[in-house]
């Protein structure tokens, strides 16, 4: 019998692309999302991360039909961005509501599942951004921050029950995240306006010239057969992975010189 996945965000990008890549691959996958479009090749849950409500009801009816949950893959997010001066704290929340907050209700959902059975692997899906406080994405990355955080400390809390935990921090991939992102700053802003353009453009034209969500499929499925999971496994371009390395040698006034060349951040 394959193992049992259970996949939040599945309805669409790269929660789609992994869902039906594990089930072709003879997973059992049950994929959760708030909508739940019904799927040829795995079992559709309506599953609301920002609801104890929904995960719970979503957890015990894989639970009844499988009697485990060996996998569980945390992808459901949201994009934001907008000024830090400009964002209400209600977008603040919602970030942190279903990329942190989301994140976590699920891990402690299937936990004592995983304990009970002595065996488990969560997969958080992060992003590259997470690891650098990038202009008008503050609370984008630093919800995905503390997940990684959180990840990280989960990690040695439950490796003695036979549980592994790993983040995967992606680059920009070419999915719809666009159309869903958060914008609590827009181009007509008086005070951030023709910078925040810049940034967008740059942003839009990085997601548009992305990976190929399908790529997911295989890599996940190889994360999950690892012995070992390490704690943190990275997806990007070349000059995204060079980005990431040199926030830790070069000097923090040539970084940031770098980053406002890219991103526009300075007229």
């Amino acid at each position: 019998m394959g193992k049992v996945v259970l996949v939040t965000g599945a309805s669409s990008g790269i929660g789609l692309e992994i869902a039906e890549y594990l089930a072709k691959e003879g997973y059992n996958v049950y994929g959760g999302s708030r909508t739940a479009p019904s799927n040829d090749f795995f079992t559709a849950l309506s599953l609301d991360v920002t609801s104890a409500e929904s995960i719970h009801r979503a957890i015990e009816s894989v639970m009844r039909k499988e009697g485990r949950i060996d996998v569980l893959i945390n992808n459901a997010g949201v994009g934001s961005a907008g000024a830090v001066e400009k964002t209400p704290v209600e977008d603040i929340k919602k970030s942190f509501e279903i990329n942190f907050y989301g994140v976590v209700r699920m891990c402690q959902g299937v936990l004592p599942h995983m304990r009970m059975q002595n065996y488990g692997r969560i997969i958080n899906i992060s992003t590259l951004g997470s690891m650098i406080g990038l202009p008008f994405r503050a609370f984008y990355s630093s919800s995905k921050g503390a997940m990684d955080l959180m990840t990280e400390s989960l990690r040695l809390e439950v490796e003695r029950y036979g549980i592994q935990a790993c983040t995967i921090h992606p680059g920009e991939i070419k999915t719809n995240i666009a159309a869903h992102r958060v914008i609590s700053t827009t181009e007509q802003d008086e005070i951030y306006g023709k910078t925040i353009k810049k940034a967008f453009d740059q942003l839009n034209a990085s997601v548009d010239h992305g990976k190929d969500p399908a790529l997911f499929g295989p890599y996940i499925d190889k994360v999950i057969r690892s012995q070992k999971l390490r704690r943190n496994y990275y997806i990007g371009t070349f000059s995204e992975l060079l980005g990431i390395k040199l926030k830790k040698f070069l000097p923090y006034y040539i970084y940031e010189w770098i980053l406002r060349a890219y991103f526009k951040a300075k007229d």
